[in-house]
């Protein structure tokens, strides 16, 4: 049974011996194929608060004790859903690149959805999913939230040659064209918003 209590999914989880984690890997692929259009399962999310989670988007991989040990600069924004929060849906900032270690795989494990093959992208996205689970991190957490457009501060200010406008200098302002401003804002005036 699939934990669906928020708080619950907020409590980090312990490292786990390799033995003891593929045991819940096996466990966790089982309650995978059981869940309807599931593709990734974190232990904590079948109660188990131990650092282990599968992902089958391309081929069934159980990694134990994961952790990201790099990540790409670029992030992308993606539709994500959650076998926890069912009825939720929501676009999140992911990592276009990570690389993963596990106590269970030799080496590195690199995921890119930086790729024509859409699987990849899925990939990569589920694997930082589970391992956020393991952290007590939910997709809540990473929701992308697009900006308000505010004119001088994320937006430039375009202001036309016939504006008027207000300039000041210490405690003295005055209200002009915004042509006639220009040469005074190179002399030490500066333009209120």
């Amino acid at each position: 049974m699939i934990i669906k209590d928020k708080t619950k999914l907020e409590e980090k989880c312990s490292p786990v011996s390799v033995k003891e984690g593929e045991e819940i890997g096996v466990r966790l692929l089982h309650e995978l194929r059981e869940a309807e259009n599931g593709i990734g399962l974190a232990a904590n999310q079948i109660g188990i608060n131990k650092r282990v989670c599968v992902i089958n988007v391309k081929e069934p991989l159980v990694l134990i004790n994961p952790k990201i040990v790099e990540k790409s600069k670029e992030q992308f924004i993606f539709a994500e859903g959650c076998l926890s929060f069912p009825d939720s849906k929501l676009k999140t900032a992911r990592y276009q690149d990570i690389v993963v270690e596990a106590d269970n795989h030799e080496g590195q494990l690199s995921f890119s959805a930086n790729s024509k093959n859409i699987d990849d992208a899925f990939e990569c996205v589920c694997v930082q999913h589970e391992i956020d689970h393991l952290d007590g991190i939910t997709m809540f957490d990473r929701e992308f939230r697009q900006e308000p457009i505010v004119k001088g501060v994320n937006v430039p200010i375009k202001i036309g040659r016939n504006e008027k406008v207000t300039i000041t200098k210490g405690t003295e302002s005055k209200v002009l064209k915004y042509k006639k401003a220009q040469s005074m804002l190179e002399d030490g005036w500066t333009l209120s918003v």
